[in-house]
């Protein structure tokens, strides 16, 4: 029984020394936790030494600088001796006090607004002054709609009643002496493409029945006006050479000088034979059939800058598209003028684009044969035309009737005299002028109001429009009075600021023109500095004390636990090796006994 209790004592003695050792690991982990805590607190401690607040500064009459803390309030409201600044949101709206957005939405115009603030005199005390009449603008209105009414019926050159069709010619002097002038090239030309393609020839005759070319693949033949052939009869065509005279054809057609195609390439034509036969006139006046003096002649009158411009005769069809090809556009009828719209040429200009499109080599034969076939045999069968006859006297008695029936011009004053209320303080005045115009934009009044430069009378009908007003945003009182907030938004970027800025020496401006309002960083304002929060600091130091004295309580209880546990500990271990050396020895008797 003696051992069997000893055995028990010591069970319950090593049990009791694990929960012991366990209860210590606890308590150690504790003052870990402890240690951790007295550094959190000592860093907030730390980051509340070093907060900082904005304070807005301001001077009174006698030049003291005085701080408060820095606020929307403090900022937006009027002072004698302050800057103009604005909050303005991510939006660009500037934000504005409940007072001062109720003044502006029970106010129709600026004097409104201005009376409000109790900054108008009374208007016997006023001043005369020069405003806007408004029957002026709504006279010239309505003359405006009479005078483009009128204007519009004015009688129209172009219209067909003034003009009586001309008699279609048996003959045409012009388009003969285009035959006459270029039948030698023309025929040439002719000859090395309908031989290069395999075409048969042809014989061109004038209006009245005469001879003027005869060409083929194997030679060319020119006449003379009695009948007679040239000096080139039956030359024998030379398609490299003769090919050529294609260019000669349009050459002749042009003057001296600079052109520009269609497509932007220019040419220059020159006197004497040029470069490969290109772009020259190379005959002499007065040589087969006044060749040379008939070319002068046509080059003049297919000028753009001759008194009638000739066009091609354009087909109904347009042929050709943005897309098409450089010498579709040099070939076609039409061209694309700067705006993009279609457009007609004029002789001139075909001649221009036809010659470099030759010239440079971007016709096939077949193009080339089609092209002169073309301009010869259809464009320029306009000079066969003659001019519709205008019925100027009958133009000239209709003009008459219809500008006898101009409006008159109204005889209104522009603008009125009256007397209106002035501002009283010019200072405080300013600042309100300058809110209002950041509020409401350039105008005196309202939107849906007359735009008027200077004070007016309010007139019966004017109704201002739902439009919203975009231009400020309203923020309530209990943000606009908090510091913290502010200086949170600031810091954040929720909203940045505007300074008013005058343009002239002198801050007695009309709140429009002189001043603007200017975005600027409020770190860069000096009106705005930053200093230690002194309350915050010491409300600081107060808690960091508290926190110190239960942190280490807690730490000395923690001790106290420790040094009872490790008593316990001595004794029970005391206790354990006593137990265990007496059962050692009775288990050494009990075998000495039986052995």
């Amino acid at each position: 029984m003696g051992m069997a209790a000893g055995q028990a004592r010591l069970l319950s003695i090593t049990a009791r020394l694990n929960h012991n050792e366990l209860r210590t690991m606890h308590i150690s982990n504790a003052k870990i936790r402890l240690a951790d805590q007295t550094e959190k607190v000592g860093e907030e401690y730390i980051n509340a030494l070093n907060e900082t607040q904005l304070m807005y500064s301001t001077y009174d009459e006698n030049g003291n600088i005085s701080y408060e803390r820095l606020t929307g309030y403090a900022l937006s409201s009027y002072g004698p001796l302050k800057n103009q600044y604005g909050l303005v949101n991510a939006a660009g709206q500037i934000l504005v006090s409940e007072l001062d957005a109720a003044n502006y939405e029970s106010s129709d115009n600026l004097e409104e607004f201005l009376d409000k603030y109790g900054l108008l005199g009374s208007l016997d005390e006023g001043k005369i002054v020069e405003v806007k009449n408004p029957a002026y603008d709504t006279a010239w209105d309505e003359y405006n709609a009479k005078y483009q009414e009128w204007k519009a019926k004015e009688p129209d050159k172009t219209n067909p009643i003034y003009w009586e069709e001309g008699q279609m010619e048996a003959s045409s002097e012009l388009y003969d002496s285009f035959l006459w002038a270029t039948g030698v090239c023309y025929s040439a030309a002719m000859g090395a493409l309908c031989g290069a393609l395999g075409l048969p020839g042809d014989t061109i005759y004038d209006s009245k029945g005469n001879k003027v070319v005869t060409y083929s693949a194997t030679d060319c033949i020119a006449y003379s006006d009695d009948g007679s052939e040239t000096e080139i009869n039956h030359e024998t065509v030379d398609y490299n050479r003769h090919k050529d005279c294609y260019s000669h054809v349009l050459s002749h057609l042009l003057n001296l000088g600079s052109y520009t195609t269609t497509t932007g390439k220019n040419i220059t034509i020159t006197d004497g034979y040029g470069t490969n036969g290109h772009y020259a006139h190379w005959w002499e006046n007065g040589s087969g059939n006044d060749r040379g003096g008939r070319a002068a002649e046509l080059a003049n009158i297919l000028s753009e800058n001759a008194d009638k411009v000739y066009h091609c005769c354009a087909e109904d069809a347009v042929d050709i598209t943005q897309n098409s090809s450089e010498v579709e556009k040099l070939m076609s009828d039409y061209y694309f003028d700067k705006s993009g719209n279609i457009q007609t040429k004029t002789l001139q200009q075909k001649i221009v684009d036809l010659n470099y499109a030759m010239c440079s080599g971007l016709m096939s034969d077949q193009e080339m044969y089609d092209a002169i076939q073309h301009f010869v045999n259809h464009d320029l069968k306009v000079l066969n035309e003659t001019e519709d006859v205008f019925k100027q006297e009958e133009y000239d008695a209709d003009y008459a009737k219809w500008e006898a029936t101009e409006p008159v011009k109204p005889e209104v004053e522009p603008y009125l005299t009256k007397k209106v209320r002035q501002i009283e303080d010019s200072d405080k005045g300013e600042w309100y002028v300058n809110l209002w115009h950041r509020m409401n934009g350039e105008s005196d009044y309202k939107s849906g109001y007359m735009n008027l430069d200077k004070y007016d009378e309010n007139f019966d009908g004017w109704i201002s429009d739902s439009k919203v007003n975009e231009n400020y945003a309203v923020l309530e009182d209990g943000l606009m009075n908090s510091p913290e907030w502010l200086q949170f938004a600031l810091e954040h970027g929720v909203i940045t600021l505007e300074k008013v800025e005058f343009t002239y020496p002198s801050e007695e401006g009309d709140g429009l023109t002189d001043v603007q309002w200017v975005s600027t960083i409020y770190s860069s304002v000096t009106d705005i500095t930053e200093q230690k929060d002194e309350n915050a600091a010491t409300k600081a130091e107060v808690w960091y004390n508290q926190q110190l004295r239960e942190i280490e309580a807690k730490d000395k209880e923690y001790d106290n636990q420790m040094k009872l546990l490790d008593t316990e500990h001595n004794a029970l271990q005391t206790e354990f090796d006593s137990i265990k050396g007496t059962i050692e020895k009775n288990v050494e008797r009990t075998f000495k006994v039986f052995s």
